[in-house]
């Protein structure tokens, strides 16, 4: 029998990445509900997915439709409350991010869940997409080795898009909104938490006041770093995030976006000429030795929702195998603590010392 699956919040993610995400797994989930304050959302919602049980409150499509997960794609601020209900209802929630606006809600949600007995799994899907995991794969391995640096950078323009709804309306913007990825990501690759950041945030335009400019260092106990660059000042072509992992015996490049490119040059030190070919279409990963490099993993033209669907798919799975889910709540709210230390490290001038997990 199908997992019944209830949604909050029927905007543009909803549109873009879970409902396509869902339709993927279709076999394994049905789509019984939504939910919007907006009409016209509603109403576009019912036409285009063909969902019968579309309503203005949470409370209402609880009720009305039972569902056995329920996803929360509303803005950040509405988190804390739409998972408190999903989770006194009885549901499970797979809940987007950036997760929560501080800690102690974390903390409350974590309590209810557990005493609910109930998961809360946090959309970190950028884990899934099969760059990023292939790349995870390789990390240790005798080809690769150890990692030891990373280094991740965004160049990207604001537009009216990007802007729209409530991303364009906070202070602490780019770090919590965005920084939630690299910050996982970095996580993730290093297989523990950083225990020092270092942060800074300037803000060279006038009257500029969101942190568009991000400047980033974290260290490990072992020595190791990472640092990362989300630049919203460029005005030259968008990276919409690449890293770069530096292991014992190679590197890894990995970017996020599609591209066709034609490279025909010559190699600076052994003076040899070199051609080279790519279609990307949402993502490619690259491991590279030197002037040598070969493709390890490539992702579709949308590798947001691919890897949503992977990581509801591994949700559920959990549930029914009775196991501890991937990116619950616990895991994210320490990649919350890493986004409200950047923002403490930049208003102090100071590095922040964070325990080791």
């Amino acid at each position: 029998m199908p997992i019944r699956v209830a949604i909050i919040g029927l905007g543009a993610a909803a549109h873009n990445i879970h409902l396509p995400a869902y339709a993927m797994i279709r076999d394994k989930i049905a789509v019984v509900g939504g939910c919007d304050i907006n009409e016209n959302a509603r109403n576009y919602t019912k036409k285009k997915w063909n969902i019968e049980g579309i309503y203005s409150t949470p409370e209402e499509m609880i009720k009305k439709t039972r569902p056995d997960i329920i996803s929360i794609i509303t803005p950040p601020a509405q988190h804390f409350e739409h998972c408190r209900i999903a989770l006194k209802k009885g549901c499970h929630v797979f809940c987007e991010k950036p997760f929560m606006e501080n800690l102690e809600q974390v903390d409350e949600i974590v309590e209810i869940g557990d005493q609910a007995k109930r998961h809360v799994v946090v959309n970190n899907e950028f884990r899934y997409m099969q760059i990023h995991s292939r790349t995870k794969e390789l990390i240790g391995s005798p080809e690769f080795g150890e990692l030891r640096y990373l280094y991740a950078w965004q160049t990207f323009t604001p537009n009216a898009h990007s802007e729209a709804g409530w991303r364009g309306n906070i202070e602490k913007r780019v770090c919590f909104e965005f920084g939630n990825h690299v910050f996982d990501l970095i996580r993730y690759f290093f297989g523990k938490t950083p225990t020092k950041i270092f942060a800074h945030m300037p803000k060279p335009v006038p009257d500029m006041k969101a942190d568009l400019l991000n400047i980033v260092s974290v260290e490990f106990s072992d020595g190791r770093a990472a640092t990362f660059v989300l630049d919203r000042l460029s005005k030259g072509p968008e990276r919409y995030l690449d890293i770069r992992l530096n292991g014992d015996h190679a590197t890894i490049h990995t970017f996020i976006g599609g591209e066709l490119r034609c490279q025909i040059g010559i190699h600076t030190r052994e003076k040899m000429p070199f051609i080279h070919f790519d279609f990307v279409k949402g993502g490619k990963a690259e491991l590279q030795v030197g002037n040598r490099s070969k493709v390890i993993a490539k992702d579709p033209l949308n590798p947001f929702k691919a890897a949503t669907s992977l990581l509801f798919t591994k949700y559920i799975d959990a549930l029914k195998d009775k196991t501890i889910p991937p990116c619950n709540a616990k895991d994210s709210r320490d990649t919350l603590a890493l986004i409200l230390a950047a923002y403490e490290s930049a208003s102090s001038g100071l590095p922040v010392m964070i325990r080791e997990q």
